[in-house]
Parts: structure tokens; sequence; C-alpha cells
């Protein structure tokens, strides 16, 4: 039960706005200097976060909360129409933040490889942050409070979102990601190290981050006795890791600068501030870009750790198929087996129908009216042959041909035996060897094939079609051989085909005074 409550949307929501809330306070109370210059903003990293890491139908939902929180923390200090265009303006940036981001990483964003980081620095605090902060300063200066020029209120809002972005929103996706995948155990070794590194960072971050003696220096290189506690955090430990010691840096410059405490020369607070938030983008450039690359070597490293340990069982499987020669090349010699019979298949197959070639078609029916012949079997043929088909691969193309030639096996299948012998001899012509049946049945067999052809909807390309067929139906004497019954079976379709088509015509023998008699109508 507890678990779906904190999977609900609503609820999330609820919990995006606190959030978000707490870091407008933050931002405003905590990250702000004595002249009322803002070091970083952390609300937008809140809301970016809930974006990267949750479904877009969600979005909106998280973007009410953010805007309903920026209303009530600006609401005291700016007029409604004022916190609504900042609340506006602070999730338009985070939108175009996360499009840019999933644009190049999917929809699955991590903190997992060089490119990912470089794509969310270059997206979200470079791009996003500083459209976001034309808008932003020209609230300001409708608003008639700003005492600075355009240009330095849009720098102060470029730089105050891009380093709150910067700094906690690695923090915060990589920790709803080991929440999510349950990521958050540590070895006991690891704390050890981890409290060692993060004891001797604050130790040095107290004497490197305050004022300094040397005053002709314009700016000192002291702070960056920090790097290496970002290095080391970024080398041996997880991307979370490195984002809080990033975030814990932040957090002491930020205080000690609210204080007017500082490591540099400047006495102007603007510059100090300035030359602070360069100062920590470097920081979390370093951090989570190195951060992210020994995290993409590290699964490198494992993929050819797990190639190796496949190759090595290949090895091993190579080698039971060696001791095991004498089964490998009897299942050769059947699978060789097999692949004639394929072979024979397909020579005596229509490549385009799959039922009998021509040279099968003469080599089965050969054997049928042989074997006919010591019994008491009948045997009819039908020919049948589709009308004005060239007219179909003229006007369609001869794949709608095709694909005509094939729908029209069912209506025949539907109809014959099994037993039966159905073959396409070539073009557009079928024959059909019906066995021990008589000629009536096979009249009427040759009739429904002809009706269901002719009531098919054939599809092609452009849409459907209706096709017809004329048919010739000649008997066995059980004196002429195939070939002779070929040919009486198409002089019945010739006459088929000039009495108007789409009609079947049976072959009728010789008359006592020797002339041909005219094939039947059907």
């Amino acid at each position: 039960m507890v678990p779906n409550v904190l999977s609900h949307p609503l609820f999330r929501a609820v919990i995006v706005g606190l959030l978000y809330y707490s870091g407008a306070w933050i931002g405003v109370h905590q990250t702000i200097t004595p002249e009322g210059i803002a070091i970083l903003w952390p609300p937008n990293a809140v809301l970016l976060t809930a974006f990267l890491t949750s479904p877009r139908k969600q979005w909106p939902l998280y973007a009410l909360a953010a805007l309903t929180a920026e209303c009530l923390a600006d609401i005291p200090a700016f007029p409604l129409w004022a916190a609504l265009s900042f609340g506006t303006v602070n999730i338009l940036e985070t939108l175009i933040s996360t499009m840019l981001i999933q644009r190049f990483t999917g929809n699955h964003f991590h903190f997992d490889s060089l490119k990912s980081a470089l794509v969310f620095f270059i997206s979200a605090p470079a791009i996003a942050s500083a459209i976001a902060a034309i808008l932003g300063a020209t609230v300001y200066v409708l608003l008639g409070r700003s005492d600075s020029s355009f240009l330095a209120m849009w720098r102060l809002w470029w730089f105050g979102d891009a380093l709150g972005l910067m700094i906690l929103t690695p923090l915060l996706v990589t920790f709803c990601h080991a929440i999510k995948y349950r990521l958050m155990s540590v070895k006991a070794s690891k704390l050890a190290e981890l409290a060692l590194l993060w004891t001797g960072m604050i130790l040095t971050g107290s004497n490197a981050l305050i004022d300094s003696n040397i005053n002709e220096l314009h700016f000192h290189l002291t702070p960056m006795l920090l790097l290496p506690f970002v290095v080391w955090a970024a080398t041996r430990f997880s991307t979370a890791i490195a984002a809080s010691t990033t975030a814990i840096i932040a957090w002491m410059a930020t205080g000690y600068l609210v204080n007017g405490i500082h490591p540099y020369a400047t006495t102007l607070p603007q510059f100090a501030v300035w030359q602070t938030q360069e100062y920590l983008a470097v920081v979390s450039v370093i951090s989570i870009g190195l951060s992210a690359l020994m995290h993409e070597l590290r699964d490198q490293r494992h993929r050819l750790e797990s190639a190796t340990v496949a190759l090595r069982h290949q090895n091993e499987q190579l080698e039971e198929k060696v001791r095991e020669r004498t089964q490998s090349l009897e299942r050769a010699n059947a699978e060789l087996t097999s692949l004639n019979s394929q072979l024979k298949e397909l020579a005596t197959t229509d490549y385009l129908t799959g039922i009998a070639n021509r040279r099968q078609f003469h080599e089965a029916g050969e054997r049928e009216l042989h074997r006919l012949k010591h019994g008491e079997g009948k045997a009819v043929l039908i020919a049948m042959d589709l009308d004005y088909f060239k007219t179909i691969n003229d006007q369609y193309g001869h794949e709608a041909g095709d694909s005509v030639l094939r729908q029209t096996l069912p209506p025949v299948k539907n109809n014959i035996r099994p037993a039966d012998l159905f073959g396409r001899i070539g073009g557009e012509e079928f024959l059909i060897l019906l066995t021990d049946v008589e000629e009536a049945t096979a009249v009427r067999i040759a009739e429904r094939i002809r009706e269901q052809i002719a009531a098919t909807d054939m599809e092609v390309p452009s849409g459907t079609i209706r096709v017809t067929a004329s048919l010739g139906v000649a008997n066995w004497d059980r004196i002429c051989d195939l070939k002779t019954l070929i040919n009486r079976a198409d002089i019945a379709l010739y006459k088929a085909k000039h009495g108007g088509r789409n009609c079947t015509r049976t072959y009728v023998t010789e008359t006592e005074d020797g002339n041909q008699a005219a094939p039947r109508p059907v």
C-alpha cells in the first residue's frame, strides 16, 4: 500500500512542489549576498530532475506544482503577475533542458557516460539557462527594480540558474536512480574512505575559501586546493558521491560569500560572486565529467571482462565439439541430406507460387497416368488461364501481377484434394490433374474455381481488383499420354478464351464421321 502511494503521480507532484519551494526559500535566504546578489538558484534543478526521471504525461502536474510553489515563495516580495512570470520562465528553462537532453541521449537519462555529461552541460546550463535569463531579466526591467544594465541582469540570472542546475541536478538525478534501482549500499571500507575524503576537504576548504592576505593578486589559486578531493571522489566513488562532493564545496563557498568572506582580492561584491560562480562551475564540470568518464570506463572494462569470460566459454564449447567430432559429422551428414531435399524441392517447385513447376508437373503426371493404366482409375485434366493478365502487368506492374498469381492459389486449393496435382507451367497458365473423378465432377470443380476467382478481391499496391479465369477440361481416355491430354485441355481452354472468357469448356473427342466436335459449353 505504501509503495503505491509513494509512486502515485499526485503524491510525487506534492513532493516536487515542496522541494521546489524549499529550493526557492534557500535561494532567497541562503544564497544571497548582503548586497542582494544571488549566487545560485536551486529549485530549477528539482523540476529538471522530475522531468528527466518521469514519464512525459506527468510533467504538467510537476509544472503546476512548481508554479504554485514559485508564487508562494515570490508573492511576499513581488506582485502576482511577476511571480507567475518567474515561474513560467523557470518551467520553460527546465522544459528546454529536458527536450534537448532527451533529444541526444534518449528518454532514460543517466550521468553514465562522458557524452551524457557533455549533453547535459551544453543543454541545461549553457543553452536553456541563457535563454531563460533573457526573459527573467526582462521581467526585472518591467518591475523597475533593477539598478543594473540589462546585460548585467541577464548575466546574473544566467549564472545563478546555470550554477544551480550544474551542482544540484547531477546529485538529484543520481539520488533518484539510486532509490529506484536500490543502489544505496556502500561497502564499509568505502565509507571510511569517504569520511576521510570529506573531512579533509572540509578542513582544507575552511582555509582555502576564506580571505587572503595577498591583496595584489586578482584571483587567488587557494580554492584550487580542493580540486584533488574532487578528483578523488570522481575516480574512486559513484557519480552520486562526486555530485555530493561538489555540492558540499558549493555549500561552503556560498556560505562564506554570503557572509562577505572570499579568497579574492577584488573589493567589488559583484566580481566576487562571479568569480565564485566560475570557480564552482569549473569544479562541477571536472567532478561530473570525470565521474561520468570513469563510469563509462568501468562499464567498458566490465563488458571486456564479460566478453573474455564468454570467449573462454566458447573455447570450452569448441573443445567439447572437437571431442564429439563423430557426432558432429553425423549431424553434418543429416543436414546435408536435408539440404539436398530442399534443393530437390527448389528444383521441382515454382519459385513464385510454391506449387509444382512445369518439369515436376510433367514427371508426376506421367507417373500418375502410368499408375492408373494398370488399374481402373480415371483422370481429368483442367487447364486454367487468367484473363487479360498482360493488362494487369501493364497497368499495375509486374509486382502486382505476381501478387495476383499468388492470390489465385486459394480458390484452387479450396476445391481440390491434397492428392490432386496442381502446377504452374508458365506465365498465368495452370494445370490441375484430378484422379478418380468423373468428367462431370471435374467440370463442377472447374466452375467453382472460376466463380471463386471472379469473386475474390485481389490486393495490389494501388488497391483491389477483380480478375477472371478461363478453364478447359479434358477427360483422359486411358490411352493417350500426358502431352496429348494437355493438348486436348488447351483446345478446350482456347475455345473458352474465344467464347467470351470467364467460362469453362470441355474437350469432345472426334465424331464417327471423322470430324472433331466443338468443345461443349458449360
